[in-house]
């Protein structure tokens, strides 16, 4: 049997925390952790740390220019859910190459990181009044009205997807200007702010449809994350096409 090189416990907890524990896979919007209804002290998680290139010879995408080290190290590990750990695998992995994988981990740490700073600098709260409740609103209607948020990615022309993310964070940077500081609105408005900036920083002008899906499948996991949000803060009615971004 051939010797694998398999990723060390520290390693898969390092990218599952880099990866908020949310599938890295652009079109799944997977949480891979939470608790244990039968157990109150103990958690349930789905997620693996899957190779980018494979343990041993073989297997998806294996590389044999690495090193063992490389093989088994972070870099050659991606966070996805137990389904999606096993679908980038079939067929020996030719329809998921290296090269798509490591920007699905590059764009969803990215994002993952964004999120993350934008969280640190006030704590949630669930108050009675919500003086941001109109604006909440506001937010939510400009989501809805950008299709590219939630249209079947076949659909989705780049300079067309482009144009209405150019568009959405002038807009929602308008609301901005409008919510107090220290509000959780302001947290969320500036999460989507930067999920449109990203997209526009990070997408090359002419995308192929692939590089075009991916791109914009990690906008709408981070969109998604702070609909969910808005829904639970300030209680909103959402669209069933805004809700199928959020992640469950």
């Amino acid at each position: 049997m051939a010797k694998r090189d398999d990723f060390k416990v520290a390693v898969v907890r390092k990218v599952a925390e880099r990866a908020a524990y949310i599938c890295s896979n652009p079109y799944c919007r997977r949480i891979t952790i939470g608790p244990d209804q039968a157990a109150s002290n103990l958690s349930i998680k789905t997620g693996e740390a899957a190779h980018i290139c494979a343990a041993s010879p073989g297997g998806p995408r294996y590389d044999m220019s690495q090193t063992d080290q490389q093989r088994s190290g972070i870099a050659n590990a991606i966070w996805l859910c137990s389904a999606c750990a096993d679908l980038v695998d079939k067929n020996g992995g030719h329809g998921y190459p290296a090269e798509h994988l490591r920007k699905w981990k590059r764009d969803h740490e990215s994002l993952m990181k964004e999120c993350l700073e934008g969280a640190k600098r006030v704590v949630f709260q669930i108050l009675p009044h919500r003086p941001d409740e109109k604006l909440a609103k506001r937010v939510i209607c400009l989501l809805e009205d950008k299709g590219s948020l939630f249209e079947p990615y076949d659909q989705e022309d780049p300079k067309r997807v482009l144009e209405s993310l150019k568009e959405l964070r002038l807009l929602v940077t308008g609301v901005r200007a409008e919510i107090s500081p220290d509000s959780p609105l302001a947290i969320i408005a500036e999460s989507i702010v930067r999920a449109c900036r990203h997209y526009m920083n990070s997408t090359p002008d002419n995308p192929d449809i692939q590089e075009l899906n991916f791109s914009l499948g990690a906008v709408r996991k981070v969109v998604g994350v702070n609909v969910g949000d808005l829904m639970r803060h300030y209680e909103v009615t959402v669209s069933s096409e805004l809700q199928s971004i959020v992640p469950g």
